[in-house]
């Protein structure tokens, strides 16, 4: 199983809870994507699941089918319905399931995963269950928001907020799984603490690609260059989710660029500090507040379904216009 890093607070919160049996039965673990809620989740599990002596011990027969994706008392609920979310059906299954015992020791467990797109009507079936659930029942919820939850379901679980790594510890875990130093480093340059979203740098070029392009953009706007920032953004096609990815690097280079030229000491959060730094020497107050508009109008141009080539010129026209 996937080991959890860093969080020590968290991990020593939830051993004190099962060690003294007094866990809830109800938890939110949110954070951004990335760091590790769902395998918070099975590290929770396996002790709450283990018949071993030292919890959890890895070897016993509940260890063992967790590991294995097989344990019949837990059930890491799929997404369905409509934009990444829960059906009622499945909620409502999940609902007849939790009447029936567990099938191996004393608890049945439930874990939905990225809710940030569960709706008010699923929430809303779901919260007798949560509320009232049998000793034996457990749900666990992840997201990147505790706002993704109605606040009736977050007014009777435990919400647990996970932070990123350190970057040694992100560098160490990246080791573990066979990366070499030189590969770790430029990971964690460009997105920290953050384990997962360093995985994915380094095993998807499309990630990678992204980063460029971001490095590229801030070049250009540094530079004002607008001919430069519209050959860069052009490459990006029709492609959404690259556009959507892209987006999404800039803004938070951009967020570092004005947090920087207050507090030069403060943390990032972007993958190019370098770049971030040196237009934070020269941007203003308002013309980061308006490149920020400028991504956010993109977004709403594309749920629009506006030409996604037209609405990049735009934002390039905004960007070097703030």
């Amino acid at each position: 199983m996937a080991q959890f890093y860093g969080n020590e607070q968290i991990q020593h919160t939830l051993h004190q809870m099962l060690l003294r049996d007094r866990a809830p039965h109800g938890f939110l673990f949110y954070g951004e994507t990335g760091l590790g809620k769902k395998t918070l989740a099975k590290q929770f599990l396996a002790e709450l699941l283990c018949t071993g002596t030292e919890k959890p011990c890895g070897s016993c027969k509940s260890c063992k089918m967790l590991a294995d994706g097989v344990h019949p008392d837990v059930r890491f609920v799929e997404h369905s319905g409509k934009r990444n979310g829960f059906s009622v059906d499945t909620v409502r299954e999940v609902c007849v399931d939790l009447a029936s015992p567990p099938n191996e020791g004393n608890a049945k467990c439930y874990v939905f995963g990225d809710c940030d797109a569960m709706d008010t009507r699923t929430q809303n079936l779901l919260l007798k269950a949560v509320e009232e659930p049998p000793a034996y029942g457990y749900f666990i919820f992840t997201a990147t928001s505790p706002a993704s939850l109605l606040p009736t379901v977050r007014s009777r679980i435990v919400s647990l907020a996970v932070s990123p790594v350190t970057e040694q510890e992100c560098r160490a875990a990246l080791a573990e799984r066979g990366f070499s130093p030189e590969d770790a480093a430029e990971a964690v340059a460009a997105f920290h603490g953050n384990i997962g979203q360093c995985l994915n740098f380094l095993e998807n070029m499309p990630i990678r690609e992204a980063v460029g392009l971001t490095k590229t953009a801030i070049n250009s706007i540094i530079n004002k260059n607008e001919y430069a920032l519209l050959q860069t953004v052009s490459v990006l096609g029709k492609e959404r989710e690259r556009t959507f990815l892209f987006l999404n690097l800039f803004d938070r280079c951009i967020r570092d660029a004005i947090v920087w030229k207050h507090d030069p000491c403060a943390a990032g959060i972007g993958c190019d500090a370098a770049g971030s730094k040196k237009l934070a020497e020269r941007l203003s107050d308002s013309a980061g507040q308006a490149m920020h508009r400028a991504v956010d109008s993109t977004y709403g141009a594309m749920e629009a379904n506006v030409n996604l080539p037209l609405a990049l010129a735009a934002f390039c026209a905004d960007c070097m216009d703030a």
